[in-house]
């Protein structure tokens, strides 16, 4: 795959000062979430990435900020998203250069929790709360040498595969062995998937639409 490629999102609507920040940032994040699971382009990128999965606790949103933060400058600059054009109107656009087959994955898991929103919610809410009642959100496995029990570790696999549909990653198998920890691939999962509903409510809104159907180069 040659980078880059051109993607255009297509806006429409009032857009505020706050949208223009809270909407590319969501994406970015997204973009080098599924980017850090594709093979890296060489052991250096790799390992920057795997430290990035390794690096923090998860116990809270600092994790989850240095966590992304970290997976974009282990990217390299090549392979990360770059602003072509930009044109606010109704319809208005934003047309990146980017690793087109991801932007149209990503497209197509935006499209399917908009579809399915009240579901993808439900079973968030279930596995967060879920969670919150076993006081696993803030445990730090890691530094606490805290091994799960049985029956944690049975519900945390289980909603690992459910976040994993919900992404349309074909498994959990490539973030765990990025992290080598079930609960905080579970905790990323949980993450990105935030991010995901964030646009999806662009999209529901009809704020933004992001194409999934793009005709490749041969």
């Amino acid at each position: 795959m040659e980078y880059p490629k051109s993607y255009k999102i297509f806006i429409d609507k009032r857009w505020s000062l706050e949208d223009l920040y809270k909407f590319p940032r969501a994406y970015e994040q997204v973009y080098f979430a599924f980017e850090a699971v594709l093979p890296s382009p060489d052991e250096v990128t790799d390992e920057r990435i795997e430290r990035a999965f390794r690096a923090f606790p998860w116990q809270g949103g600092y994790s989850a900020v240095s966590f992304y933060n970290q997976l974009k400058y282990a990217t390299p600059p090549k392979r990360r998203p770059l602003i072509q054009k930009m044109q606010y109107a109704s319809p208005g656009y934003i047309e990146l250069l980017l690793n087109l087959p991801l932007a149209v994955q990503i497209a197509g898991v935006v499209g399917s929790v908009a579809a399915s929103i009240g579901a993808c919610n439900k079973t968030y809410n279930a596995i967060h709360t879920d969670l919150q009642k076993r006081k696993l959100l803030r445990m730090d496995v890691e530094k606490k040498k805290i091994e799960l029990t049985k029956e944690q570790l049975k519900l945390v696999t289980f909603a690992n595969g459910e976040m994993a549909k919900i992404l349309d990653l074909p498994s959990t198998k490539a973030i765990l062995e990025r992290t080598n920890d079930p609960l905080i691939s579970l905790k990323i999962l949980l993450s990105i998937y935030r991010r995901i509903r964030t646009l999806s409510e662009y999209k529901i809104k009809g704020k933004a639409e992001l194409p999934e159907i793009i005709e490749f180069d041969e």
